[in-house]
């Protein structure tokens, strides 16, 4: 009887500390693996780690070490179109045109492309080849119609190409879609330059805060453009410009000044490139850079 009584009370007895505990640890266990569960599934992957990486190098600057980054992942786990053009980006910008002009057109036949001809205009451009560039950043900008920053290279292509009309649209597009950006306010100040507007210019310049050096670069190379020995046009039966030696007004070698107003041989106002700002919406990005100048105002 007696050691049934003693049976019942070990059996009603309360949990020990260390069964507690144990029960505490088991508890902790199931919400770590959970814990862990969830981590993993939202962890990148190491190709996605290594990626970011090279992104980031770049977006640093560091074209060098993103080379670096980028053979290894290509060693680790294979080429994807994105990693192609990285590739092609950092050959360019680290002073390899022939590598960076391959594998720019190794994009060309696959979802890069737009990139891939982005990079060969920018190559040309850079060896002075700027009817090329245009070509090449036309055909970008029609796989990227909304790139502000595709849009003003291809202006300035244009620009520097003589092309001041075809200039206009992605200069003004580029314009409304990313009007902080200076490299392409810079671009459009340019264009006004070139143009004769040198208060739009301004106002373009102030209201987008382009630095000093930027003003100054701006300013000089609009100088360079307009004391050029010869002017290119764009020839009637190609897309292409084609330079033609100027006199000192400014008028193609071998033709006669035109008479001013309704004189024979003026071009109608019609027929005459209208002011850029004028054109395609930028009269009102015009307004938005500020109220116009005072007339006292030089």
């Amino acid at each position: 009887m007696g050691a049934l009584l003693c049976l019942a009370g070990c059996a009603s007895r309360e949990p020990s500390a260390l069964d507690v505990y144990r029960e505490q640890q088991e508890k902790q266990a199931m919400i770590q693996q959970k814990q862990d569960e969830i981590d993993r599934a939202n962890r990148p992957t190491q190709p996605a780690l290594v990626l970011s990486m090279i992104r980031q190098a770049q977006d640093q600057g560091r074209w060098f070490a993103s080379l670096a980054y980028i053979e290894a992942y290509r060693q680790q786990f294979g080429e994807t179109p994105e990693l192609a053009r990285l590739r092609a980006d950092a050959l360019r910008l680290t002073g390899q045109p022939r590598a960076a002009e391959a594998a720019y057109r190794g994009l060309l036949g696959g979802a890069q492309a737009g990139s891939g001809w982005r990079g060969l205009g920018l190559l040309a451009g850079a060896r002075g080849d700027y009817a090329q560039a245009a070509d090449d950043l036309a055909k970008a900008a029609a796989a990227y119609p909304t790139d502000a920053l595709v849009l003003s290279d291809l202006g300035y292509a244009r620009l520097r190409a003589g092309d001041t009309a075809g200039a206009r649209v992605p200069l003004g597009q580029a314009a409304e879609l990313d009007p902080a950006n200076a490299k392409v306010i810079g671009n459009l100040a340019l264009l006004l330059l070139c143009e004769g507007d040198a208060a739009g210019a301004e106002r373009a310049m102030t209201q987008a805060a382009l630095s000093p050096e930027a003003r100054a670069g701006v300013l000089r190379l609009a100088d360079e453009m307009r004391s050029s020995a010869s002017v290119a046009v764009v020839d009637s039966r190609s897309s292409r410009p084609v330079v033609r030696a100027v006199d000192a007004a400014g008028r193609p070698v071998g033709e006669t000044a035109a008479a001013p107003g309704n004189a024979p041989g003026h071009a109608s106002s019609a027929a005459d490139p209208a002011p850029v700002s004028a054109l395609f919406g930028l009269q009102p990005l015009m307004d938005r850079f500020g109220a116009m100048a005072p007339a006292t105002q030089p």
